[in-house]
Formats: C-alpha cells, sequence, structure tokens
C-alpha cells in the first residue's frame, strides 16, 4: 500500500523533466537505398556488418528479444519486444504499470494484447489490417543500452539513460498493403520515474503521406470499477463507439461501469489515472491530439477487470512532406501517494 488516494496530482515535480529532452535528430541519417527497403537493410546506428542475417551472437542488440531497460537507483524495470515493438512490462519496485491480457499470444503469430500496443499507420478499422501493420511485424533494435545509474551495457551512441530505439522500414509486406516509403523510430527511455516514448517517421519517398496512430496503452489497475479517470474532459466532443452517437462529455472525471470505447477529440493535455492509492500522470507531447478510453467492460476472458486502455492518438490524418520527419511523445510518471512510485520501495529500506 501507498497511502491515502491521490487527489487530483497533475502536475509533477521539477526535478522528474528530463534537463536534456530526448534528441535524435542529430544522428546519422538513413543512407540512401534504392528500390523497396528490407526490414532487415542495415540501420543507420550499425555497420552493415551487424545485419541481423548475418549476426549471431544473442546478446547483439540486433536479435536480442525482449529487451530490458533497468534504472538500478529506481529499480524499475521496462521489457520491450521487437515484434510489434511492443512495450510490454514497465515495473515499479512494487507493481507493474502496464498489463498484459490473459488471452495475450507472445509467439509472434498476431499482435501482443497487452502493454503497449503501437498502431501505424491507421488507427482502428479501415482500408488496411486494424490498426495498421506496426503491431504485427518484428523491428530491429537499433540503439540499446540497457542499464542506467552505473550500469553501461549495451550498445547506445546516444545518452546515459536506460534505452532502446526500434527501426521499422517499409518492406513488400507493408508496401502491398500501404505504398509508401518510410522509416519508423520508436524510442523507449526509462529515467528516474518517468518513461518516455519517442516516435517519429519519416517520408523516404518523393510525394507527401497521410497516416493515423495510437499508443493503445493498457494501464493495470487493481478494480475497474473504483477507478478514475481525470482531466480536461468537460466539454469536449467524443465519438461513443458502442452507441455510434458524438456526443458533448458532462463529466470532468471518467469512471468505467459498463463496456467503453469513447474517442475524444482534442484531447491533448495531461490525464491522470487514479488507482486506489496509485496514479499515473499521462503527458502527450506535440502532435498526440486525441485520446481513446477503451474498456471491455465483462470480458472475462480479457481480463477486464484489471485494466483500461488510455491511448494517445492522432485521429485526423497527419500529412508528412516528402523527406521530412513527423514526431510526437507520450511521457508517463506513476505516483503513490503524490510521492513517484520508486521512492515507497526506499523509503522502506
Amino acid at each position: 500500500m501507498c497511502g491515502p488516494a491521490v487527489h487530483g496530482f497533475l502536475t509533477p515535480p521539477p526535478s522528474l523533466r528530463p534537463s536534456t529532452p530526448l534528441a535524435l535528430s542529430g544522428l546519422r541519417p538513413p543512407p540512401p537505398r534504392s528500390g523497396l527497403l528490407s526490414l532487415h537493410a542495415s540501420s543507420p546506428f550499425l555497420p552493415t556488418e551487424m545485419d541481423e542475417a548475418t549476426n549471431t551472437d544473442p546478446d547483439h542488440p540486433v536479435l536480442k528479444d525482449p529487451v530490458t531497460l533497468t534504472d538500478r537507483f529506481t529499480k524499475e524495470q521496462v521489457t520491450i519486444r521487437r515484434h510489434g515493438a511492443c512495450v510490454t512490462s514497465y515495473k515499479t519496485p512494487d507493481y507493474d504499470v502496464f498489463f498484459v491480457r490473459p488471452d495475450a499470444v507472445l509467439d509472434g503469430s498476431k499482435p501482443i494484447s497487452g502493454g503497449v500496443p503501437f498502431c501505424f499507420p491507421q488507427f482502428g478499422p479501415g482500408e488496411i489490417q486494424q490498426h495498421g501493420f506496426a503491431r504485427n511485424v518484428n523491428w530491429t533494435c537499433a540503439d540499446w543500452r540497457e542499464e542506467a545509474a552505473g550500469g553501461s551495457r549495451g550498445f547506445s551512441f546516444t545518452r546515459d539513460t536506460a534505452r532502446a530505439v526500434y527501426e521499422l522500414y517499409d518492406t513488400k509486406y507493408t508496401y502491398n498493403m500501404w505504398p509508401h516509403k518510410f522509416l519508423a523510430r520508436y524510442s523507449v527511455d526509462l529515467s528516474a520515474g518517468m518513461l518516455t516514448l519517442d516516435f517519429r517517421v519519416k517520408n523516404l519517398g518523393g510525394k507527401p503521406f497521410t497516416f493515423t496512430g495510437a499508443l493503445h496503452t493498457y494501464y493495470a489497475v487493481r478494480d475497474i470499477d473504483a477507478v478514475e479517470i481525470r482531466g480536461d474532459f468537460k466539454g469536449k466532443k467524443y465519438l461513443d463507439k458502442v452507441s455510434g452517437e458524438t456526443k458533448t462529455e458532462d463529466r470532468e472525471t471518467l469512471t468505467i461501469k459498463e463496456f467503453t470505447d469513447s474517442v475524444y477529440y482534442g484531447m491533448d493535455g495531461d490525464v491522470e489515472l487514479v488507482d486506489g492509492d496509485r496514479s499515473v500522470l499521462i503527458s502527450p507531447v506535440n502532435e498526440w491530439k486525441d485520446l481513446v478510453v477503451w474498456n471491455p467492460y465483462g470480458e472475462e476472458k480479457m481480463g477486464y477487470k484489471n485494466f483500461v486502455c488510455i491511448e494517445n492518438a492522432c485521429l485526423e490524418p497527419q500529412e508528412v512532406p516528402a523527406g521530412e520527419w513527423w514526431d510526437s511523445s507520450v511521457e508517463i510518471r506513476p505516483y503513490c501517494n503524490d510521492a513517484p512510485a520508486f521512492m515507497q520501495a526506499m523509503e522502506g529500506e
């Protein structure tokens, strides 16, 4: 237990904000390539002789799966699987912030139902497969540092925090569904009390393309009937996908008491998930302008009682000009009793 329930805590202590933003723009750009790009094409981070097709070292960053990030100081830990570049766990010393459904499959035969599935280049149903192909293919781990706060095991050229960068290029498989050349780069960065998920995509083709996307994040809760979701909801337009109606939200705080699938437009501010004496502060940065709240209430096989999806999304088509980048991030901070969650374990030592 962490103490009394959290009430209205939406502003993290200044000390938790990263002193230096995650910056990948200065890294070497991808080398010129002709024709369709291969998923296993050499990463801009790695020499060509480290291509996955020929490397046999199981600890090599390209092959290692899953990758675990650790902060020795806070005892936090993050796990990422290359299938869908899915973050399946963010553990504080006492509990996991994320939830993987009991019906999830982790053998790569289908998208992972839990953690943070990645929806790109399409959110929801549409012309291509549900939620796009990014969650259903293997990504390449291009940059990797497993440990922070004194640890240095990894293969990272960029910063000292625990982090991993995954990349996805277009392939024949993706091109047949979505005929565009691209580089998707997904950075998972663990620093004291905060997980940053940064997504950017570069248009490698000769004309603009558009996409929609989301981080389909499953947050673990102890009892869905007891949680609150706080934020600037009141007055927001939203699509109730259960009824098919567009409504105006009249609540400041959301609760889940029935099957819920709600799409909030223009919801780009902080959101706080409150679960008794635990809370999670969710802060979108840049282009994640919308929010989806989903829970399959009553679906026992999915484990509905113990999670809620709060999904940062861009539901309007985002245009990326030829040769340009699009990027956006989400910062996730778990708390217990108004303090960073990792501090609870330190107080007990």
